[in-house]
């Protein structure tokens, strides 16, 4: 009996978890690029069980369950409208950026914007790579960013090109780590960045004047976490039967 308060323990903490990850989808529903998760459950070890208590199907009882992963969805998110600064990715590229403290990462969130020297920025503040710097005197409703990352502004009248934006790939996308801020790092799971231009295999196009949004799927959400609930009352209640068997037991000594 005592065991199945363990099991039952493990089994309330993997749901629990669940519920979390649940909860981030939800909270990051309007999160421009986010990318939905989900946990993966796994059994526990298995332990024998004595002789005289075997059942024709064997001589093992399992002892709970755990989160074995907490899983990324990499399915498109919806497209909406959005300024002539903002972009989409439509495909499996990530727009490369520079953080505060130097490193290289990866996102889907193209809301851009321009700091006061004209540099190109993502909403949280990184560097767009390559760097690249609109002119003062830009004609701001002229500023175009093409499908094949090429961008471009008119000054005084005359077409200027400032640089051609990249898109990176990954062999195994899966393998990145979630860093916050809409920011993806690669490691050794993921491997390498593969930097092309956009419209190459496997990086997808840039949409400009569009933002790709969450993939969380909120009706489905909704439906995971009454699931998530019920399995942790299902689970709770072990503890509860458990107890009141131990009490019994307790008694029968009396």
């Amino acid at each position: 009996m005592l065991d199945a308060l363990y099991t039952a323990a493990s089994g309330m903490l993997a749901q629990q978890t669940n519920m979390d990850v649940i909860g981030n989808n939800l909270a990051n529903a309007n999160t421009d690029g986010f990318k939905a998760h989900r946990a993966a459950f796994a059994d526990l070890l298995y332990t024998e069980i004595g002789s005289r208590q075997a059942t024709a199907q064997g001589q093992v009882q399992g002892t709970g369950a755990r989160v074995s992963a907490v899983q990324t969805s990499m399915a498109q998110g919806t497209m909406v409208d959005a300024t002539n600064l903002d972009v989409a990715i439509v495909g499996n590229g990530y727009l490369p950026v520079q953080r505060p403290d130097g490193t290289t990462a990866y996102t889907r969130a193209g809301a851009l914007s321009l700091d006061a020297a004209g540099n190109l920025l993502t909403a949280g503040g990184e560097f767009v790579l390559p760097k690249m710097r609109v002119p003062a005197n830009a004609d701001m409703q002229s500023f175009t960013i093409e499908k094949n990352g090429r961008v471009s502004v008119k000054v005084n009248d005359r077409v200027q090109v400032l640089g051609q934006l990249q898109l990176a790939k990954f062999q195994n996308p899966y393998g990145l780590e979630n860093v916050g801020g809409n920011m993806w790092r690669e490691t050794a799971n993921s491997g390498a960045a593969m930097l092309a231009r956009p419209g190459t295999p496997g990086t997808g196009d840039i949409q400009q004047g569009f933002l790709e949004k969450s993939n969380v799927n909120a009706v489905d959400e909704m439906v995971g976490m009454i699931t998530t609930q019920r399995g942790y009352e299902a689970t709770a209640k072990i503890v509860t039967a458990s107890d009141e068997m131990l009490g019994i037991a307790n008694s029968l000594r009396r």
